[in-house]
């Protein structure tokens, strides 16, 4: 099935504002990337999108199947260490 772009922008829409935890929402960008990647179909990403966010026990076996095919990096910025003086 083929996604319109009004589809396309209410999946990614959603998925700020339901999927809070910037880790996990990188992880399903990372996937969906990963597998439209391999299978190079219009609205690949938003479909994978969509289905991780209706199905969030599938997130970590598909990231490792598929996301680990694009560069991974997290919404958060990692802690700088403090130093003690």
């Amino acid at each position: 099935m083929k996604l319109t772009n009004e589809q396309k922008s209410v999946i990614r829409d959603e998925l700020f504002r339901n999927i809070k935890n910037d880790e996990t929402r990188s992880k399903i960008i990372s996937t969906a990337f990963g597998f439209a990647h391999e299978n190079g179909e219009d609205g690949d990403i938003e479909k994978m999108v969509s289905y991780l966010m209706n199905n969030k026990n599938k997130i970590d076996e598909l990231f490792m199947e598929f996301g680990m095919s694009m560069p991974y990096s997290s919404e958060t910025k990692p802690e700088k260490k403090k130093t003690k003086k």
